[in-house]
């Protein structure tokens, strides 16, 4: 069970779980980003636009800002641009946690065959992860994100975790089984090699952890930022109040 322990709190660890209950953001409209281009979605259909020269259109007219409008639309632009997409960064970044347990496993008992379930379910969760954030060649934020991670999300988290967890077990057993058939540990051994892989997962987890708690906490920082930028950028261009991106 160790084994299937430690996982598990790796993979927790990194989830993006704890990004959402950590930052207190809402997204009030669906955000999409297609290369330059940021739009804001209700109802499905595109409503607001600033496009790749920060020119801005509401329901497909362009709206004329004066210098100071348009200023503060290009330095908002920007920041969504960099800011939000960096979510995915941190779904990779817990993925990233789990093949490196999986890789410090598999080498240690020099049977990569062992894992080859383990490694496609990461990869799959992987896929599945990205596959939240872009869609279409997208980068799209939901509405009411965060709700969702804490609620619908978690679930088919903790669903692909019990998978993962299964199946490095099973890959470990077999690795193991293979070592012992073959007269290259004893019982005694084995408890030793467990208990010296117990440590450095432990020292990984911890130290991987941390690097995602900080990208996360400077993340949410950012788009708390983003938030109030937006408060002061609807007093300089009243016409965006009703596409409001955030609010704190």
């Amino acid at each position: 069970m160790m084994m299937k322990k430690t996982l598990a709190a790796s993979l927790l660890l990194a989830s993006t779980t704890a990004f959402a209950q950590s930052c207190p953001v809402d997204v009030q409209n669906d955000i999409h980003i297609a290369g330059e281009q940021v739009s804001v979605y209700q109802s499905g259909e595109p409503k607001m636009m600033i496009d790749e020269n920060n020119q801005v259109y509401i329901n497909g007219k362009r709206l004329e800002l004066d210098e100071i409008q348009q200023k503060a639309v290009d330095a908002y632009s920007q920041g969504v641009k960099e800011y939000l997409p960096k979510m995915a960064d941190i779904a990779d970044d817990g993925v990233g946690i789990a093949s490196d347990i999986l890789n410090e496993i598999s080498a240690r008992f020099d049977s990569k065959e062992s894992f080859a379930k383990v490694e496609t379910l990461i990869d799959d969760y992987s896929q599945k992860a990205q596959q939240k954030f872009y869609q279409g060649g997208e980068f799209v934020m939901p509405a009411d994100m965060f709700e969702n991670v804490d609620s619908d999300w978690k679930q088919e988290f903790e669903q692909a975790m019990k998978h993962v967890s299964i199946e490095s077990l099973s890959g470990l057993f077999s690795a193991l089984s293979q070592e012992m058939k073959n007269g290259e540990l004893n019982f005694s051994e084995l408890q030793e090699q467990f208990s010296e892989l117990k440590v450095k997962i432990e020292e990984k987890v911890r130290a991987r952890s941390g690097e995602i708690t900080t990208k996360a906490n400077d993340l949410c920082d950012s788009i708390k930022g983003l938030a109030e930028e937006e408060k002061e950028l609807h007093r300089v261009v009243p016409a965006l109040k009703d596409y409001q991106m955030f609010e704190i």
